[in-house]
């Protein structure tokens, strides 16, 4: 058989069996177990993604949502989507609302795939800023990159010094925090993983070179670890109306829990990232949402408030 004919029979295989060893593969298609690897390289190429797992009951399965890609929205194209509807409510703020609790829905739908996806993490829910550099640009180039397994030249600004410096780096995930759009790569240059934070690249250049990505890579794993990332937070607060009714369309993290209350209100328990995002999206709602804990959140909230009512007394 032809590799192509090869490949679609390994996917076969793997939508009929869930998840099977590299040796049962290539029993089936009566090949050596290196060509699998190499099968499995040719779909990741073509946006179709093969996960692994390691130890006795392990073995190659597929990430289903890539087979059918048309059912559901990419990250490009949530994106995109993100960044038309801010671009048109510029314009025409009267529709905010509406526009707004579609977006909602949307990410809502989509993002219980992303938390669960090895090379995205969405730590908040805030839209990203297109408004400023070349961020969007950049992350279509370095998504796309992620997607080829090609390497990636950069300009880049460190935040301590202001240097510019270009690296050589191996695009592996893709982490949405505290409003800023990050990618996590191996860095030939320091020879290690770092973060680079999409808005401090000033130019990126897709090179012809393939890089290797490690099959036992899980953003979910590295998150906790990298540098830029404070201690989650465990946030309980009460919401009203209509706050409530655009909360419970969304999920913002995987332990999240909802208390429906009198009134339509809810009490809402999750452990949150980054915490002037969380300050923005408390204060945001006003008077509609009440901190219940933790009591440093309390307090900084209150603080914020008194420092409110001071501006305007004044």
């Amino acid at each position: 058989m032809s590799k192509l004919s090869n490949c679609l029979q390994m996917i076969q295989l793997l939508m009929a069996r869930n998840k099977m060893k590299i040796e049962e593969l290539a029993t089936e298609l009566e090949v050596k177990p290196r060509m699998i690897r190499q099968y499995k390289q040719e779909l990741e190429l073509a946006g179709i993604y093969i996960e692994s797992d390691r130890g006795a009951n392990g073995g190659y399965y597929l990430d289903k949502k890539t087979i059918l890609p048309i059912r559901n929205f990419s990250s490009k194209e949530i994106q995109h989507l993100q960044i038309a509807v801010k671009s048109y409510l510029s314009r025409q703020p009267e529709h905010e609302h509406m526009l707004s609790n579609a977006l909602d829905k949307i990410k809502a739908a989509q993002r219980d795939e992303a938390l669960s996806s090895k090379h995205f993490y969405f730590a908040n829910d805030y839209l990203i800023n297109d408004k400023i550099g070349d961020q969007s640009e950049h992350y279509q180039l370095l998504y796309q990159s992620f997607n080829q397994r090609k390497k990636v030249e950069i300009t880049y600004t460190a935040a301590s010094t202001n240097k510019v410096t270009k690296r050589v780096i191996h695009p592996y995930a893709f982490v949405l925090y505290d409003e800023n759009l990050y990618c996590v790569a191996f860095c030939e240059r320091k020879q290690e993983l770092r973060t680079f934070k999409i808005i401090r690249i000033q130019n990126v250049v897709t090179t012809n070179h393939l890089f290797y990505l490690p099959e036992e890579f899980d953003i979910r794993k590295q998150f906790p670890q990298l540098g830029f990332i404070k201690a989650p937070m465990k946030v309980d607060l009460i919401i009203e109306t209509p706050f409530s009714n655009q909360v419970k369309e969304s999920i913002y993290s995987d332990d999240q829990i909802i208390e429906e209350l009198p009134n339509n209100a809810i009490r809402f328990q999750a452990t949150l990232n980054g915490d002037q995002s969380i300050k923005k999206w408390i204060l945001g709602m006003g008077a509609k949402a009440r901190v219940i804990g933790p009591s440093s959140l309390k307090q900084e909230i209150e603080k914020e408030a008194h420092l409110l009512l001071d501006h305007y007394q004044n």
